[in-house]
Parts: C-alpha cells; structure tokens; sequence
C-alpha cells in the first residue's frame, strides 16, 4: 500500500476516533446539566408544594377563624337582646318606683 493510503486511512481513524470523543464529551455534558436542571426543578417544585400546603393551611385556619367569629357574633347578639329585655324590665321598675314615690307625702 502506498503512503497516500495509509495516511488516508490514519486520518480517517483519527476523525472517527475524535468524532467519537466530542459526541461522548458532549453527550456527558448533556446529561450532567440535565441532571442539574432535574435537581434543581425538583428542588423548585418541593418548594412551590410547600408553599401551596402552608397556604392551604392558613385558608383552613382563616375558615375556623371566621367560623369562631360568626359563633361569637351569634353569641353577642343574644346577649344584646338579653340586655334589652334587662334595661326594659329596669326602665319599668324605675317607672314604678318613681310613680310610688311620687305618691308618698313629703314633708
């Protein structure tokens, strides 16, 4: 074989060979961010949950909240009503009293 053949056939190995070596290198870079964007998306989303699970736990602790507050109003306003009916009862008391001392004579 002559020298043209066998430097031909040389180049030929050494660009297949390199060939070979970028695509691996390159491939093993791929795979390496894309591991590192798989981490850090997952990290990401870990945290968007438990964001969203302490939201969802404040929601319900506002509904109990709220609930609490109806509860308490509902309470109030029986006790108002109660007070109403005490101050009307005191006020005809009152009434009577100074309607019987006005009866009795002074000196």
């Amino acid at each position: 074989m002559s020298l043209l053949t066998w430097v031909s056939l040389l180049f030929l190995v050494v660009a297949i060979v390199g060939s070979i070596a970028v695509a691996v290198s390159r491939g093993l870079h791929t795979w390496r961010t894309f591991r590192r964007f798989s981490k850090t998306t997952s990290a990401a989303i870990g945290e968007v949950l438990e964001t969203a699970a302490e939201a969802e736990r404040h929601a319900v602790a506002f509904t109990e909240g709220t609930e609490k507050l109806s509860a308490a109003l509902e309470r109030l306003e029986e006790s108002r009503t109660e007070l109403a009916v005490i101050q009307a009862a005191a006020a005809e008391a009152k009434a009577s009293l100074f309607a019987f001392r006005g009866a009795v004579p002074r000196k």
